[in-house]
């Protein structure tokens, strides 16, 4: 049985739907990439299927119970999300902020039980951020925020794992880093992982399928070496490509074509 079924979801804000139609399914250890332009509908999505948009209407179901009959803390059992971005009132500590992923596992007004500890102690070091513990996390790099972050949602002990744009505003190699993370939960702890993205290389190797938005609709979705072409790329994104083999991967990689200016 999937973890994760949708079935015909629209939801939007204030009355107007800005996704329609939205057919998918996750099950364990699938690694899912969701793919558009801005303005596409991918922050929108992730939002819905964790219930936080009143303007929703379809099927969603986790581990078979419908996602609209649940609570919230019964929903954070089962998903852990890490946003695009996150805004704290106050200047937390690494530690603090990884605690936080353990409250829909505890008893109301209990403190923390010897399973927290260990859960939290497991987190900080599978993502080697133990020297950041006492740390405030405004002190940090990008990079190391994003494995706080990540830290957080891997302390809820969810088997799905949603992430919106993990990759904005790092570099090269932070981006890269996080999603070898994102692969380690995959395949070692067997989560089940959606990933709203912008880069298309970068998510490539690590998705078993990719899911193209345009417009709030699912343009279309399969495994990327059947996917990735030059003529969805111009569909859904409007801009010509280049695909070339990966010479390490075997997979599709594409490359900008940049647009002929008139002769001044």
């Amino acid at each position: 049985m999937a973890i994760l079924e949708v079935r015909d979801l629209a939801a939007g804000y204030g009355g107007d739907s800005i996704i329609h139609g939205i057919e998918f399914s996750l099950e364990e250890r699938d690694f899912v990439s969701v793919l558009g332009p801005n303005g596409s509908g991918k922050s929108t999505l992730i939002r819905a299927l964790q219930g936080l948009l009143k303007d929703t209407r379809g099927e969603v179901r986790l581990s078979g119970r419908s996602l609209f009959g649940m609570r919230r803390r019964e929903i954070a059992r089962l998903i852990a999300f890490v946003p695009q971005f996150f805004e704290f009132a106050f200047e937390f500590s690494v530690l603090e902020i990884v605690t936080m992923g353990r409250y829909a596992r505890q008893p109301r007004l209990a403190g923390l039980s010897a399973a927290d500890r260990s859960a939290i102690d497991d987190v900080l070091t599978m993502l080697e951020i133990r020297h950041l513990a006492e740390k405030k996390i405004a002190h940090l790099s990008g990079g190391e925020r994003q494995r706080v972050f990540i830290g957080r949602a891997l302390a809820q002990d969810a088997p799905l794992l949603f992430l919106d744009e993990p990759s904005s505003h790092l570099d090269i190699n932070y981006g890269l880093e996080i999603f070898q993370i994102l692969e380690r939960l995959q395949k070692e702890r067997g989560k089940a992982i959606l990933c709203a993205e912008h880069n298309i290389n970068l998510v490539v190797p690590f998705s078993q399928r990719i899911i193209f938005l345009k417009a709030g609709r699912i343009q279309s979705q399969g495994p990327p070496r059947e996917l990735i072409s030059r003529a969805q790329i111009k569909d859904v994104f409007l801009a010509d490509v280049d695909i070339r083999e990966n010479l390490h991967s075997g997979l599709p990689e594409i490359s900008l074509i940049p647009r002929q200016r008139p002769s001044p």
